[in-house]
Order: C-alpha cells, then structure tokens, then sequence
C-alpha cells in the first residue's frame, strides 16, 4: 500500500507540471498530502535483515570415552582363566580438527595401552561425495569392526572379527558415495606402532563396497569386502590365529591355532543387516586364507547372525554403512526412562583346516543395553559358548562349555 500511495503521489506531482504552475492554496495543500503520505509509509514496520553468523573456518572438538568391565567366567573345574576379573576396557582421548575446504584431521591415543597406542592418526578430504584419507584407519573392514565400539550390540565384536586380524592399519585410502552405494579402497601397511620393528613392512590392499537403500520404512544393507595382504619380514613371524572369550579383559583363550609361518593371506566376506523401526537384523560371513611355504594353505571361516529389538520407541541409526549411536526419544530426566534395548547372537568361528587345529567355537549370546542418555551407556551381556578342540584342554578333554557373564559402564563425549 506504501508502494501505491507514493506512485500516486509522484504521478500528481508530475501531473502538476504538466497543468502549470500551482496557485499558492494549491501548493499548500499539495505538500500537506506529500507530508502526510511520508508519515504513514514510516509508520509501517520494516523486519529487520538477519545477517547470518559466518561459520568459522576452523574447529576442533575433543573426543573421550570410558568403558569399564565386570565380569565373571565359568567353565569346567580346574579350566585357567575363570572366576571374576574386572579392568578398564578403554580409555581414549582425542581431537577433531575442521578445517577450511573439506579438510578434516583425527587424533586419538589409547591410555590403557603401554605404551600408549594411537588409535586413528589421520588427515582427510572429503567432498562431492569423494573422500581421501592418509594415515591410521580403519582399513574398510567387516561391518561389526567399522560400527564404533560405543554403539555395538555386545561388550566384544564378534569373533572371527579379532581371530582374523581385523582393525586399523596406516595407509592411503579413498572411496566414493552417491546416493545408497559407497566404494572405497587402499593401500596399507602395519600400525604405526609397528612400522620400526622390522626393515621390511606388509604391505595390503583393501575394498569394501555396500548398498544401502531405504524401501518404504525399511532400511536395508548389503555389502561385500576383500582384504589382500604380503606380511613381508614379518612372515619371518610365528603367526597365531585366536580368540578371547567374548571379553576383552582377559588374556586367555580357548580357541588358538598353532603358531606357524604365513608369508601372504587373503580375506573376504560378505555382509547384510535390515532396520525397521524398533526392529534391526545383521549378519555376516567371513573366510580367511593363509599361505604357507613348503605346507598345504588353511582357510578358516566365522560369521554372526543377531537381532534385536527395542522395548522403548527408539530405532538403531543405520547410515553410511556403519551402526550408529542411539540418541533416545525419551532421555532420562527429560520425561523419559531412556532407550532399552535386547539383543541375540548366535557368533561361530572354525580354526580348524588342513594341517592346523585350532578349535571350533559356536557362541549364543544376549545383551540388554539401556542408554538413559546419548553420552552414556549400560550393557549386561551374557555368553555360552561351547567348544570342541579347544586350545586349552582341562583334564584332557579339549570339548567343554564356558559361561561369560559381564557388565559395562560406557561414558563418551
């Protein structure tokens, strides 16, 4: 209306040009109007322009996470490595830099190591879809290995994941995402910690691709990965395969191949999981062939199958390939109980093979997970896990049952 008002009052003032000069009571009423027009268009509020905050092109952000194990193993009379034992799982504390352009760098230590071990050691570049990344990382590994530890199913991955060596690596990797499909590949050699122990590092190559869509409410995941690797001077090692008992606080195992010499192994498998609404699915099936010289090549096999369900309203986040965390609907304090959720696994693992004896593990586990709040986290995870050919004999007989009963206390920043 403004706007209308002060073209009609141009257009008069032209208009009175065109007429001819203005008697002098005409003029006066004419500038009455100009005046009056101009108070009312500055009555009218105008909103004001938010200037946006910039953001800055740096930022760093801490990372920290505690967990802390109780628990309690009960095997046949006499079996070592039984009764109750509790430890720190993981102390970590690191940093996250942003930097302009796309530009990200990690770095994280684990304090319960000794020396200290790093964790991820990292730069990357990540744009368009395409990422870039050079130090230590994950080298696309299994699904249960890339989800994070602070938001797996179980106090421990499953077995085959530590039996074959999965986990972080220092290399050069990239891959690319668009849509429900990612690939990504690379080039890695040992830990960083290791680099100095020998003249000669392994060098491997490693891929993983999945897709990922979403079909109505109903997320979906399958994948597959290989992993290639030469040990290098380190095939002048004894090379053990072997697993803890669903626990990590304890050094003993019960499933243990021999020591013997590998010079090149090969890693495969495949991956699927499925999430609706409360309800989520995953399974995986990994095999692991070693060269040795001189003797017939073993090849080991485990995979997992697992589903859970909350009791709460709450989903488990699946994105990017990965698990994600679970941010309650409802946390604690906030008029809620938090998120509860249960969870079973059936985790098989073989290392027997041609010429080697290993021992075979079939595991039944449950856990029940509250999250109260998105930083903190409570898991009671039960295991039975029967062996036969175990690397430990009790009384001499290698086939026997282990019942694992543990509690974690999980806080994370």
């Amino acid at each position: 209306m403004a706007a209308v008002r002060s073209l009609a009052t141009a257009a008069a003032i032209i208009a009175g040009f065109a007429a001819g000069p203005l008697s002098a009571q005409e003029s006066k009423q004419e500038n009455a109007e100009i005046a009056r027009t101009s108070q009312i268009d500055n009555e009218i509020p105008v909103a004001p322009v938010k200037k946006e905050e910039p953001k800055p092109d740096w930022q760093l952000k801490p990372r920290w996470r505690l967990q802390y194990d109780v628990a309690n193993i009960d095997g046949p009379e006499g079996l070592p490595g039984d009764g109750r034992i509790s430890d720190i799982r993981r102390a970590q504390l690191g940093i996250d830099i942003k930097m302009p352009h796309g530009f990200s760098a990690r770095v994280e230590g684990e304090f319960t190591a000794d020396p200290l071990e790093f964790t991820d050691v990292y730069l990357a570049w990540d744009a368009k879809g395409i990422n870039i990344t050079a130090g230590q990382h994950k080298s696309f590994t299994p699904l249960d290995e890339m989800t994070s530890d602070l938001n797996t199913s179980f106090l421990e991955r499953a077995a085959f994941v530590t039996a074959f060596g999965y986990g972080r690596r220092t290399g050069l990797s990239a891959g690319y995402a668009k849509g429900d499909w990612a690939i990504n590949g690379g080039i890695f050699t040992d830990p960083l910690i290791m680099l100095d122990d020998v003249k000669s590092n392994s060098i491997s190559a490693d891929f993983r691709g999945y897709w990922s869509p979403k079909l109505g409410n109903v997320k979906l995941h399958l994948g597959a990965g290989y992993h290639w690797r030469d040990l290098k001077d380190f095939s002048d090692i004894s090379t053990r395969y072997r697993q803890r008992p669903a626990l990590r606080i304890t050094d003993t195992r019960y499933i243990s191949t021999p020591g013997f010499i590998v010079d090149r192994e090969q890693r495969y498998g495949l991956e699927g999981a499925v999430v609706s609404g409360r309800f989520h699915g995953a399974a995986e099936v990994h095999w692991l062939d070693a060269s040795r010289p001189g003797l017939a090549d073993p090849k080991f096999f485990g995979g997992y199958g697992e589903i859970g369900v909350f009791l709460t309203k709450d989903s488990r986040p699946l994105k990017g390939g990965v698990f994600g965390g679970i941010k309650p609907k409802k946390p604690l304090g906030s008029g809620g109980f938090g998120a509860v959720q249960v969870n079973i696994r059936y985790d098989y693992l073989d290392l027997n093979s041609t010429g080697v004896t290993g021992g075979k593990q079939d595991g039944y586990l449950a856990s029940l997970i509250w999250t109260p709040i998105e930083n903190l986290r409570l898991v009671l995870n039960y295991a039975r896990l029967d062996y036969s050919d175990a690397a430990i004999a009790v009384a001499g007989d290698r086939n026997y049952s282990v019942d694992v009963l543990g509690l974690r206390g999980q806080l994370s920043f």
